[in-house]
């Protein structure tokens, strides 16, 4: 059977959303829909165009710290080192056979436009472009068939969703004219024979902004770059997606979330879905410039409102001032915020509460003290619970703080707590992508707890019930078991655990089995630090 043979793409039932993903056959959870070798567009954030390979994205450490860290984790970023084309110095790889690919497909349509002294680094979306109308000028019969799926993509197979477009955010429109007449210019004012070259690079440009989606590695969550593949945007978004996208590095893969029938649509997500509807409507607006009208949007804020713990006539009088402040200072974003109520009042503040928490979260200059505090606002205000957003978004940004603060101990606690509460509530799929790499996190931070500067700690905690070194085990089989599901075996993330557990268990004497005994009665100890873990003591 040819490769991604179990989809095809057609018009989509959904109201103006043009073509769609869909199962020509049954899939498992689990399952691979979909596997790219590499996007269409595969391209590097100019600020990582020296440090990660151009062509399979493995970022090499160039801080000293990060570098023998990683290497002391087994982590390829730790021993990866990126070599600068000796061409135009813009670009790097990590080896010979990378360079040797990334030549014959696509850097000799870009390497002179690049190295022109003087001229400055170019945005991905402008360096996809290029390298496409490079292969459509020297091979115009075999790179036709990527031109037409990409232009036959939205918004530019749409003229009206264009219009639309150039109403909702004029600039948004202009960018989408100066990235493709940038591509066109660059690459030399092509000429094609029975091509508008500047309309294709237009067109190109236009869906490639609109429909990318970011590239960073499960390993380190960096981001990386841009990703953009006609086969693999086909597909939808939905608030309940029954499909994810996991990166490889340079691969890619839709695995199934659930079971899904032959002709069953195929939708991913475009927005974090566990946000609150307003939220979710707000942000794929903006970026996506749709309203989603999946099952789950269409039963609106009605469905949250039975989430938060208490209704917003309840909220503790304690916190209305502070509330009355925060409702003038998030006036022009309360409505994405606003739930049910009989008391207007009552419902601002509470949206106002919420607004200025994923203001905190979104800010990236925000610290550990003002994402703490934010946290503690929400539970504090009883209305919100661990496992309801923004709560668990911040809760990410606090663990992944602690870790690159070095606070080990507070980032375990908080790992915990993700693993075992927050998380298995939002994505109840053992092998969700963000649930195995906070493991992956929670057992390095294990690891280094074990280690002879935390003796004292660790002592501390084997008289409580907590054997570390054991509990780790638990960590181990639990990515062992469940990685390949999402991300395979033959890649970074798999290979790192699949490596680190035939190290680990030829170490030891015992079997799986037996460890597992040993460590069943120790797995409670653990589940109530991770209950016991509290706004006030994060």
């Amino acid at each position: 059977m040819p490769k991604n043979a179990g989809v095809e793409v057609k018009q989509s039932k959904l109201p103006r959303a043009g073509n769609g993903l869909f199962a020509r056959q049954a899939f498992s959870p689990g399952d691979t829909i979909v596997s790219l070798d590499r996007s269409l567009v595969t391209e590097l954030e100019i600020e990582r165009m020296l440090d990660t390979c151009a062509w399979c994205c493995q970022r090499g450490a160039t801080d000293p710290f990060e570098k023998l860290t990683a290497t002391a984790m087994g982590l390829p970023n730790g021993t990866t080192e990126i070599k600068s084309c000796t061409g135009c110095q813009r670009v790097g790889y990590c080896a010979k056979s990378c360079q040797s690919k990334a030549w014959k497909h696509e850097h000799k349509y870009e390497c002179k436009i690049i190295s022109v002294e003087g001229r400055p680094d170019l945005p991905p979306q402008v360096r996809g472009t290029i390298k496409i109308l490079g292969r459509l000028k020297a091979d115009p019969k075999s790179e036709m068939k990527n031109v037409n799926d990409v232009l036959d993509l939205w918004p530019a197979s749409d003229a009206g969703a264009l219009n639309e477009i150039g109403v909702q955010n004029k600039q948004r429109f202009k960018d989408f004219d100066l990235l493709g007449t940038a591509g066109w210019h660059y690459s030399g004012y092509p000429k094609i024979d029975g091509l508008d070259a500047k309309s294709v690079s237009t067109g190109m440009a236009t869906n490639v902004l609109s429909n990318s989606f970011t590239l960073s590695s499960p390993l380190d969550s960096v981001a990386l770059g841009i990703g953009f593949d006609p086969l693999l945007c086909s597909a939808n978004h939905s608030c309940d997606p029954n499909a994810v996208a996991a990166f490889n590095q340079p691969g890619h893969e839709l695995r199934a979330l659930r079971t899904i029938k032959p002709g069953e649509e195929i939708f991913i997500k475009y927005a974090e879905v566990t946000n609150p509807f307003g939220v979710r409507q707000a942000e794929l607006k903006e970026r996506y410039f749709f309203t989603c009208q999946c099952a789950k949007c269409q039963q609106g804020v009605d469905l949250e409102a039975g989430q938060f713990l208490k209704r917003p006539e309840d909220l503790d009088v304690a916190f209305h001032k502070r509330a009355d402040t925060l409702v003038t200072r998030h006036a022009s974003r309360l409505s994405n915020h606003l739930v049910p109520g009989s008391d207007i009042q009552a419902q601002k503040r509470v949206a106002a509460i919420e607004a200025e928490a994923y203001a905190v979260h979104e800010n990236k200059q925000s610290t550990i003290d003002e994402v703490r505090a934010a946290i503690q606002m929400c539970i504090n205000s009883k209305m919100w619970g661990w496992a309801q957003q923004p709560v668990p978004l911040l809760c990410r940004r606090l663990f992944s703080q602690y870790f690159e603060s070095g606070s080990i101990y507070k980032a375990f606690r908080l790992g915990c707590k993700l693993h075992f509460e927050i998380l298995p509530a939002l994505y109840p799929q053992e092998f969700y992508p963000d649930r195995l790499i906070n493991a992956w996190v929670v057992s390095t931070l294990i690891n280094v707890l074990s280690g002879p500067a935390h003796q004292e700690l660790y002592q501390e905690l084997a008289q409580g019930g907590l054997e570390l070194r054991l509990l780790y085990f638990g960590f181990l089989f639990y990515l062992q078991t469940h990685t390949y599901r999402m991300f395979g075996l033959n890649t970074p993330f798999g290979t790192v655990i699949g490596n680190t557990y035939k190290q680990i268990m030829a170490g030891v004497s015992m079997t799986e089995r037996d460890i597992k005994q040993k460590i069943e009665p120790l797995w409670p100890s653990l589940k109530a630090l991770a209950s016991n873990v509290s706004a006030e003591d994060l």
